[in-house]
């Protein structure tokens, strides 16, 4: 685990705040869970400078056994080097790039099973590069496609903590257990919707229905998970219902840098959330491009949520991109 919130290099990198990292409290919950501290190595901050975070995990993974699976989870900033390789940025030092961490993996880790898991920019290389180990069982869960950027609040990291803890809005059909492919898309859904944001991951066929999570509790409520908005003073603030109590209110989860502030609310004031722009597939738009700073014709070739995936007009599909709600128009 690398979790780096401040860097050496202060104009590259802003610092982000550390209070109730979430990095912390997914440790805390392999520790709980059995992990022994002779199997973690965990770096964060000033320590996780490129040459030590390098050494340690080629260190790390001499010393597995073919029994055991690796889980890698980096959270900070991510970028791309002048050769449009994705890299992690570390405290300070050269470039540690997704190529590496997968390829590295492959050649140390004595096991056939890793996960490589990221909360940063430019995170999906991760998935990019794990696909190409096709006689591995390399699965890669992602904030974000290979070039995009990302937000700077920790929903992917919340997203996964609550598929590792069981929570039961994260079981999509119901069955008393999360999968692989369940988590997958429930990260997907969150950083569609809450980060206007399209994650990347990438599960081998053979580990699509892989159980995360067992004994799962039920809903006693359909609207347990459901993503509403809530208004105050006008204002509406978005969230996800956790539960309902014994007086009928329901418990809301407000997205926020941590996503730790939570409320009780009746029925009535849950409101759904609506995509603010929603074209059909084939629709001719226009989209506003950072590059050029000017709105250019193009046409919508597929959906996710409130997400629109677009070609540009005369321009190739390796410019084709997702984009959020308030960067199309009719």
């Amino acid at each position: 685990m690398v979790g780096v919130l401040e860097w050496a290099d202060k104009n590259s990198f802003a610092s982000f705040d550390k209070r109730g990292r979430l990095d912390a409290k997914i440790l805390k919950f392999f520790k709980d869970n059995g992990v022994a501290d002779d199997h973690i190595v965990y770096l964060k901050d000033k320590e996780a400078t490129t040459d030590v975070v390098r050494k340690t995990y080629r260190d790390f993974l001499k010393k597995s056994s073919p029994d055991e699976t690796l889980i890698f989870y980096y959270c900070g900033h991510g970028y791309k080097d002048d050769n449009e390789k994705v890299c992690f940025a570390n405290y300070s030092g050269a470039n540690f790039t997704a190529s590496e961490i997968v390829k590295s993996a492959d050649e140390l880790f004595k096991g056939k099973t890793a996960y490589f898991l990221a909360d940063c920019c430019n995170s999906g290389g991760l998935a990019d590069e794990a696909r190409k180990y096709k006689k591995k069982q390399f699965v890669a869960l992602n904030s974000v496609v290979p070039k995009d950027l990302s937000t700077g609040n920790w929903t992917f990291s919340n997203a996964l903590l609550y598929g590792l803890q069981g929570q039961n809005f994260v079981d999509k059909n119901g069955n008393g257990s999360i999968s692989l492919s369940e988590l997958a898309q429930y990260i997907d859904e969150e950083m569609a919707v809450v980060e206007e944001q399209k994650s990347a991951y990438f599960i081998p066929t053979s580990m699509q229905n892989t159980i995360i999570t067992s004994n799962v509790p039920s809903k006693k409520d359909p609207k347990v998970g459901m993503r509403v908005n809530v208004d105050y003073d006008g204002e509406p603030y978005m969230g996800f219902v956790t539960g309902k109590n014994k007086e009928g209110l329901y418990s809301v989860r407000f997205y926020s840098y941590l996503n730790n502030e939570t409320d009780l609310v009746s029925a009535s004031e849950l409101m759904p959330v609506k995509c603010a722009s929603d074209f059909k597939v084939g629709a001719r738009v226009k989209v506003y491009s950072e590059m050029d700073e000017e709105w250019l014709p193009a046409k919508v070739e597929k959906k996710f949520m409130c997400l629109h995936f677009i070609s540009y007009d005369g321009y190739g599909p390796e410019w084709n991109e997702w984009v959020s709600t308030d960067k199309i128009k009719k």
